[in-house]
């Protein structure tokens, strides 16, 4: 025997579905907005990070030349600010500000190699990186992120 469908029946099964996808939709759209938010800023912390390392290697590098030892410097703040310059401007190439206190500089770093200790220049850079969206709507009690990136390039003198 074959099976009588109402069609009054089926037009109201369907529209009760429409209701509860818009509440389903209510629920999730906003926990999707804030993971996406969160995956944005993790990334973009990621990044800063490669880029801070990479600042930071390149200013051990340009410290390590025998030009710039501060030892043996005439103007050893000279030396040391022109040396930080080549760290700051590497960065705002990135759109990452710092400054001079935020760039430690040691030309006195010790290495062990082989049972023998060698000096190294070691740059450190410690940069505060906004969240995008601080305190996103109170649950996450975090404004900014303190990030730090640092190498160590032997030395090309002594």
């Amino acid at each position: 025997m074959k099976r009588v469908s109402n069609p009054l029946l089926r037009s109201c099964a369907r529209g009760s579905q429409k209701g509860v996808v818009a509440v389903e939709l209510a629920i999730v759209a906003p926990l999707f907005a804030i993971l996406l938010i969160g995956i944005l800023d993790v990334g973009g912390m990621a990044r800063d990070h490669q880029v801070l390392q990479n600042a930071a290697r390149e200013g051990a590098r340009f410290s390590a030349l025998p030009t710039f030892q501060l030892d043996k410097a005439t103007d050893r703040g000279a030396t040391e600010a022109m040396i930080k310059s080549r760290v700051i401007a590497y960065l705002a190439n990135e759109n990452i500000t710092v400054t001079d206190a935020d760039i430690a500089l040691d030309q006195a770093y010790p290495l062990s190699v082989g049972g023998l200790t060698i000096y190294g220049s070691q740059i450190t850079i410690t940069y505060t990186r906004p969240l995008l969206t601080p305190g996103a709507t109170g649950l996450i009690p975090i404004k900014s992120r303190q990030l730090r990136g640092s190498a160590v390039f032997r030395n090309f003198y002594d």
